[in-house]
């Protein structure tokens, strides 16, 4: 006789506050509007793993669903799940330990685990001040949810990387380990997240989906969270065939007509990228994509394999006009090598997006509008400025405690892109935030900008994303310093 397996749930809490935090895939950030919600791979890959483990599997994204403290613990009470899973980030993390005292008090039978981050870094200050059974920290939080799982149902052992409570003492398995072949896990079931809810305000297409081709990045970022906290600055890359059988059966099962690669650095193996293109070619698969690029490893021939390969956009990071500043962040590359990628990609017709942080504690007002000065004469087709927010773990937080730079200390609700965590010697914040706002308009709102974009407009696909573009604008602008 079969036996029953656990009911396991996968969320995002509530954030109990008046405005809701977009919370996935490790990103959130503050709107008053519409919410572009990154689909969160992971957390579906890790459904999918316990599904096909014969695991009953639960999703409840309260972000998406706009649910309060009380209606989500009603849904949990309908589900009744032995296992909740919650990933968490710096601005929600306190919130969450308050929302979880509530799940135990009303679900004391309830078995929870926190994952992300913040909790990665800061694993014992989750396990101290909440009422939490288990941290599973690193960024393979998908084959952690499995494990744990088959833990608590069949007492295997529990993996490394794992906090938990033992007669009320806090205990750990070690540092955590990373999945060593990608290609071990298998495709995502779809259907275990609604992944039609999930999209960008820059999608040019309905149907439309993410996908990693890889996990982890190489690069040191001293500001990135992910690549420290997650994955050990490795670089992980799925097989390219998997990679193309996974994008046949979205454009075969789902008509999928455009894909985001959700990448740290999706442009970083050059080899990778060519083999990639040239099997989207050679399998005629016909959809759009996207993805995060580097300046400094994208050159012509690779950019012109990528356009052939139905490439639509990528998202190169900019940061600054001033090579100190990339130098100090760690960059890794120069203010030539951004003009080059630029003007490369335009030149073969694929859209570039860059992102920009306006506020470092040693730039001066005048470097910052250098920088906004800088993003207009690149004549980006989409841009988002934003100031610093530093995260524990990262170099640039540890810096900034070693020079009395952090204006909120622990007071982590305060880390929500809504104003800078860092002081400025000569700004105050209101001017940062001025600063930041004044880059968005400077670039959307010059007649050159949005004559270009009214030329551009070919057809009803085109026309919706440049309203919606307008409109995310506006929302960001507002966001900002609200």
């Amino acid at each position: 006789m079969e036996i029953n397996k656990m009911r396991v749930v996968f969320a995002y809490l509530p954030t109990e506050r008046e405005e809701f935090l977009c919370l996935s895939q490790n990103r959130f950030s503050k709107f008053r509007g519409d919410c572009e919600l990154i689909y969160p791979v992971i957390p579906a890959s890790g459904l999918t793993l316990l599904k096909s483990n014969k695991f009953e599997v639960f999703y409840i994204d309260s972000i998406l669903e706009q649910l309060n403290t009380e209606k989500f613990i009603e849904k949990l009470k309908e589900i009744n799940p032995d296992l909740l899973v919650y990933e968490t980030k710096t601005p929600v993390v306190k919130s969450n330990w308050g929302i979880v005292k509530k799940i135990k008090r009303i679900l004391p039978e309830i078995k929870i685990a926190a994952c992300g981050d913040h909790v990665s870094v800061l694993p014992l200050e989750t396990m101290e001040n909440s009422n939490v059974d288990f941290v599973i920290t690193g960024g393979d939080f998908d084959m952690g949810m499995l494990r744990l799982a088959e833990h608590l149902q069949d007492g295997k052992e529990m993996p490394k990387g794992f906090y938990y409570r033992e007669n009320k003492e806090i205990k750990n398995t070690g540092e955590y380990e990373l999945v060593k072949d990608l290609d071990y896990l298998p495709f995502i079931d779809r259907e275990v997240i609604p992944w039609e809810k999930y999209h960008e305000g820059w999608t040019l297409k309905k149907r439309f989906m993410y996908m990693m081709g890889s996990r982890g990045c190489a690069y040191r970022c001293s500001f990135c969270s992910w690549p420290a906290m997650l994955f050990k600055y490795k670089l992980r890359m799925r097989s390219v065939s998997k990679v193309l059988d996974e994008m046949e059966i979205l454009v075969n099962k789902y008509k999928v007509e455009e894909i985001f690669f959700d990448d740290d650095t999706f442009t970083c193996n050059k080899k990778w990228v060519m083999d990639f293109c040239k099997g989207v070619v050679d399998r005629e698969i016909k959809v759009l994509w996207s993805c995060n690029g580097r300046v400094d490893n994208t050159d012509e021939e690779m950019l012109i394999a990528m356009k052939k390969a139905n490439c639509r956009l990528i998202k190169y990071g900019i940061e600054s006009a001033n090579q100190k500043t990339l130098d100090r962040i760690n960059k890794g590359y120069t203010i030539e090598q951004i003009k080059e990628a630029f003007m490369l990609s335009k030149k073969i017709g694929i859209l570039r997006h860059g992102t920009v942080m306006v506020g470092y504690p040693w730039e001066s007002k005048e470097d910052m509008e250098k920088t906004i000065k800088f993003v207009k004469s690149l004549d980006v087709d989409t841009v988002q400025f934003s100031i610093p927010i530093v995260y524990p773990g990262t170099k640039l937080f540890k810096e900034a405690e070693e020079k009395n730079w952090l204006r909120f200390g622990k007071n982590w609700e305060k880390y929500d892109m809504s104003e800078p965590s860092l002081r400025h010697s000569e700004l105050s914040s209101e001017e940062i935030v001025k600063l930041c706002q004044d880059g968005w308009k400077k670039v959307y709102f010059q007649p050159k900008f949005m004559f270009r974009k009214l030329l551009a407009l070919k057809n009803i696909d085109q026309l919706k994303w440049t309203f919606r573009g307008v409109k995310t604008v506006f929302n960001d602008i507002w966001a900002i310093g609200k």
